[in-house]
Parts: C-alpha cells; structure tokens; sequence
C-alpha cells in the first residue's frame, strides 16, 4: 500500500523490499512480508522508542556530564537520607562494620633478607614501628582519631558523599615520624570551577588533570574563619599538588572526575518509602483514635438536651460553637433528640501497607548491594541455604571493597610514613635506605566474618587439608588471622603446658594410622 509516496505495510511498517517486486505470487509476497516483521520484532527493544517508553531518556550523557549538575543536589540527598532516616543510618553502619570492622585491617610485613627468604627480625621490627605510628594522636593531625578510627571515617564519609580527600601533611610538628594525615570532606572540590588550560590540561570540578587525565592538582576551597557555622561558599581556591592528596572514590567510568554517593541507585525510593512511612504512621494515628459525628436529622430539632436556644458561647444556638463532645472509658452518653451518631472508623494499616513496604525494601537494598535480611533484620522468609548464598554473595561485595581501599589508601600510605619512618624513627633509622623495596612489604588484610553453622565448615576445612587441597595457613588467612601469630601463640601455649583440645574425628583417625601402621610391620615381617 502507498501513502505519500511511501510504502507501507498493514502495521505501518516499511513492506520488505522483496515483497514489492512486480509478478510475484500473493502467498510468496506474503513469506516476505512476514520475514520483514520478524526481523523487526527481533531488533533491540531496549532501542525502540513508542507510547510506552516515550518518557524513559535517550540522552546519551557520560557520568562526567551527568555528575556536573546532579552532584551536588545527590550529596544533599544523601546526607539527608543517612541523618535523618533508619535505613539511611543502618547502611553506612554496615558499610563501617564490614569494611574496618571492630579491629581495623591486619597488617604483615613481608620482609626479604639477601636470600629472599623472610627476615623475621625486620618484619617485627616495621611493624611494631607502625603500630606506634597508628595511635590515637600520632595517625592525623586533629589528634583525635587512631588508625581504625581514621579508617571507619573515611568509609562512613565515601559511602554517604561519594568521595573523600586524605592529605598527606608533613613537617617537624607533624608526630614522632614527621608525617600526618588529615581527613577532608569532597565538597571542597568546587563542582563550578572548570577552566581550560594551555597543552591540553584541564580543572574539572576542582580537579586539575593533564592532557591524558591524570590528576596534577587539586584545588580546595579556602574555607573562612566562620566558614564551619555558615558554610563554604568561597570562590578562592588553594592548589594541592597531587602528590599530597589521596582522592578516595569509587571510579565507575573511565576518566571519572568525582565520585557519586553510593546509595545513589536507590535514594529515590528510599525518599518515597519515608514519606510513605510517615503517611502510614499518621492514618494509624488516627485509626487507633475513634471518633464520630453527630448529624442532625430533624431539621426542626431543637438545641441538644442540656442546651437551650440562644445560649451564647456555651449553648448550641446559631451565635454559639459547634456541637462537640468528648468520650472517656466507661461513659455512656445520651444521643439528642434529632441527631444520628455517626462513626468515623478509618480502616488503617490494611493488609497493603506490607506487602507494599518490603518490595520497595527489597528494591532498595539491590540498590545498595547489601542483602534485605541484612538492611532490614527481617528474617522470617529466610532459611539456612538461602541466608547463606546471599551472605556469600554480599560479603564478595565486601571483600571488593576492602580490597579498594587497601589498595587505594592503606599501601600508599604506608609507603609514605615508611620512608619518613626510616629516617626518624630511632628502631628503623639503622636500616639501610638502598634496600627501601625489601622493607616496603606490607599485607593488610580486612576483617572476616563467622558462620551460621561453623562446625560444618571446620569439618570441610579438615577435609581440604587431609586432601592438600588447602593448608593450614590459607585457613588462618581466611578467617582474618595472621598464621605467623597464630602459630606463636600455639607455642607458647605448649611451652605452658596448655594441651590443646583433641577435635572430633582426630581420635578415630589416629587410631585408623596406627592400625595400618601395625598392618604394614606385620607384613613387612612376614616378607
């Protein structure tokens, strides 16, 4: 069919090409026809843009587009959220919790004698050395925070705006070691300041990056004497080169500027979900509170009994309030001559309010890669087998982002300090500054979390390490110890006399060794 000058089908969809050709049969122009629909029905949907998804954007903006004019607004909200609300509070615990934990990461040092063997001495030597260096009044530069204090601030601050700054602050007043670090929030990065620069470097929201986007610098807002009561609003930055800031974000595109905050997916429907909760708490207010009303029926009816006509401010008459009256437990009242009580019951909460709740719940808690029962605590739809994989699965998420960290704070950081460590620290000054790699060794290791059913898992342990499919230190490790100490305080507790406590099944097994043991000396005396 021809409409305009154009060809059309049926559907108003371009016809195939060969159904259009000239003396060909009505069932074969038909084939083709169909063909051509079929194809256009398996082209990417997600593409195709009709009256049901004519709302949903097909602007084709990068994050960095994106993040310049909803960064701000998005940190406000976050911060909101995690001030103001329950689950908002919930999720930046559990990102503290799971991230640093009670006890903070786990360092070893890995020291390397000319061997390449480990050098026990200097490892114990290092670290202990850091561990001075790691408390409260030595870490940073307030004097107030340890090393696992700064840590858990740095991942609450991250989680709830997305990014962080930690400079790197240096002099002869800066500690036992001459090095500090200091904590900054992101919103000293001025999202307006945007400048190009001459050989193709650029600022960027306050970041300052070469012509292949490096960062060079870092330009922070000159913050006020009264800037801590009233805000920051200056325009007069300070550039840091970048050398001395560590940019604590979660990249997740390629030449990212800024970070975003990490509930970012699901503050929407957290936003609906609050207002939604106070809408509910309010109906249930007033539904738990009974009240009615008493209608006249008999338009000729006089003023209820105990009132009469024309009585002023206390009577019902038509210069007078209302007729209003209050009930106590126990009363029992006498309705007026002409009027009709009438009750006024809201049916609320009804059975929709939860059903309605935990999906939203559960869309939100995919949204912040935590698990439901975790977010919420409701455990009455989970099971063992269930609770379990979807702990494995979170706590891979967990592990990830300990591994960032680590690697984006923890090893740098100990780099710094070990270099201004080795200089005055009076322990670590001996130490011969060529051989700085063979010192610089450090494994930090995150916090790691117990079972449900722990006796399950030491009984596949024991199997893996019968099998040699897993050794006994990669067990320590796994459980966040440090085999080194683990194993030391077994000897010493050996050198006390502590007898350590015979596991189930060792027993048999060692019985099952000495049997064969008793069985290949038999034969071996029979040949």
């Amino acid at each position: 069919m021809r409409f305009l000058g154009f060809d059309i089908s049926r559907r108003g969809e371009p016809s195939a090409p060969e159904a259009q050709a000239p003396g060909l049969p009505v069932a074969a122009r038909r084939q083709a026809l169909m063909r051509g629909r079929a194809v256009s029905k398996r082209s990417f949907e997600a593409g195709t843009t009709d009256r049901l998804s004519k709302t949903w954007s097909t602007a084709d903006l990068s994050d960095n587009m994106a993040l310049r004019s909803k960064l701000r607004a998005m940190r406000g909200r976050s911060r909101t959220w995690s001030r103001d609300t329950e689950y908002g509070r919930k999720f930046l615990a559990m990102c503290q919790t799971n991230i640093v934990g009670s006890g903070g990461f786990a360092l070893k040092v890995n020291c390397l004698n000319d061997a390449g063997k480990p050098d026990k001495a200097d490892s114990a030597r290092i670290k202990a050395a850091y561990a001075r260096q790691a408390k409260r009044g030595q870490f940073d530069v307030t004097g107030k925070l340890s090393e696992r204090l700064f840590d858990t601030l740095a991942v609450r601050m991250v989680a709830r705006d997305g990014e962080a700054l930690i400079r790197l602050v240096e002099g002869r007043d800066r500690g036992n070691h001459g090095c500090q670090l200091q904590l900054l929030p992101g919103h000293l990065l001025d999202e307006e300041h945007n400048r190009d620069l001459p050989g193709g470097a650029r600022i960027r929201m306050g970041v300052e990056f070469d012509a292949f986007m490096k960062p060079v610098a870092y330009h922070l807002r000159q913050v006020p004497q009264a800037g801590d009561m009233h805000g920051v609003t200056s325009q007069r930055y300070i550039r840091v080169p970048a050398s001395e800031i560590i940019h604590l974000f979660l990249a997740e595109d390629a030449e990212q500027w800024r970070g975003v905050p990490w509930a970012y997916a699901a503050l929407r429907g957290a936003w609906q979900l609050d207002k939604f909760d106070e809408a509910a708490l309010v109906a249930a207010n007033v539904g738990a509170s009974k009240m009615g009303f008493f209608r006249q029926i008999d338009p000729e009816a006089g003023p209820p009994m105990g009132a009469a006509e024309g009585d002023g401010e206390e009577g019902v008459g038509p210069e007078g309030p209302e007729f209003i009256t209050s009930a106590e437990p126990g009363e029992f009242s006498v309705i007026p001559d002409g009027y009709q009580f009438e009750n006024f019951n809201p049916d609320y909460p009804n059975g929709v309010y939860e059903p309605f709740s935990k999906s939203v719940q559960r869309r939100m808690s995919a949204g912040l890669l935590v698990s439901y029962h975790g977010l919420t605590g409701d455990l009455r739809e989970v099971n063992f087998s269930s609770i379990r994989q979807g702990t494995l699965d979170e706590r891979e998420i967990w592990m990830l982002l300990q591994s960032w960290y680590i690697e984006t704070v923890k090893e740098p950081v100990f780099t710094w300090w070990l270099g201004h460590a080795m200089v005055r620290d009076a322990e670590l000054s001996r130490l011969p500054p060529s051989k700085f790699d063979k010192f610089n060794r450090p494994e930090f290791t995150g916090r790691r979390w117990g079972w449900v059913d722990p006796k399950a898992d030491v009984q596949a342990n024991r199997e893996s390490v019968a099998l040699r499919t897993k050794s006994r230190a990669q067990i320590i490790r796994e459980g966040g110890g440090d085999p080194d100490t683990v194993w030391a305080e077994l000897e010493e507790e050996e050198a006390r006399g502590m007898t350590p406590p015979q596991a189930p099944g060792a027993a048999k097994e060692a019985k099952d060794d000495d049997d064969g043991d008793d069985e290949a000396a038999a034969e071996a005396e029979d040949k």
